[in-house]
């Protein structure tokens, strides 16, 4: 067992307890019971060593003067099964006390209370160097946006619907894309509203699961529509 030079009142220390074991047993550390002269700090740790284990404690100190540290045995179970509880080793510990020497603690009376330490005056310098710096950030930043000009802007011309000629107009219904030809005559009618029947009825059709038959009579329908109102050439 080992201890750590004479600690004080409140102080951690750190206890090693060495027990012989045979090679291959199975060792159990018991925790450490606090009382009024140690508290244990966290779990033992255990390392083995050849034909021995170290266990160590931290513990915390509290009652100064001359103590006895009660460290309960390991529980040991060696390779036929046997059981054994090793007894409790006993360690002195001194620790020292915190007060005067030479003195009864009764008589030792206690410092008085530290006077509060006066509150800083509150001062507008940082605000009053700091606010400046940061409306010149922005000065700079607005006079290199500014020299730079406007961002540039590129602007998207509309989608001009191509004209339904005839050619077009059976190419594509040959080709079974009479849902795009649909499309495309709908983009033509857009805002006329003499088509806006037709148009509700295309809107109808354009995701529905109808025959394309449906779908190309009412193309033609539209087609018709569109050619009577149409000036004449």
């Amino acid at each position: 067992m080992g201890q750590q030079p004479v600690p004080t009142v409140g102080d951690t220390i750190t206890v090693v307890h060495r027990v012989a074991v045979p090679q291959g047993a199975v060792v159990e550390v018991r925790a450490l019971t606090d009382t009024s002269i140690a508290t244990l700090v966290g779990q033992p740790v255990m390392t083995r060593e050849a034909d021995s284990v170290s266990i160590t404690y931290t513990l915390a100190v509290w009652a100064p003067g001359e103590g006895t540290l009660v460290l309960p045995g390991p529980v040991v179970v060696d390779m036929r099964g046997t059981v054994d509880t090793l007894a409790d080793a006993r360690m002195p510990i001194t620790v020292a006390s915190l007060l005067p020497t030479g003195k009864p603690a009764a008589t030792i009376a206690p410092k008085t209370a530290v006077l509060w330490l006066p509150h800083l005056d509150r001062s507008m310098l940082p605000f009053a160097t700091l606010v400046p710096l940061a409306l010149l950030v922005v000065g700079l930043v607005q006079w290199g946006w500014r020299r730079r000009g406007a961002p540039f802007v590129q602007t998207i011309s509309p989608v001009v619907a191509m004209p339904l000629t005839e050619a077009r107009v059976a190419a594509w219904l040959a080709a079974g894309e009479s849902r795009l030809l649909l499309d495309h005559l709908e983009a033509q009618v857009r805002g006329r509203p003499e088509f806006d029947d037709w148009r509700g009825r295309a809107e109808l059709l354009r995701f529905a699961a109808v025959p394309d038959a449906a779908v190309e009579a009412l193309v033609h329908e539209g087609l018709a529509m569109v050619r009577a109102r149409e000036p004449a050439s």
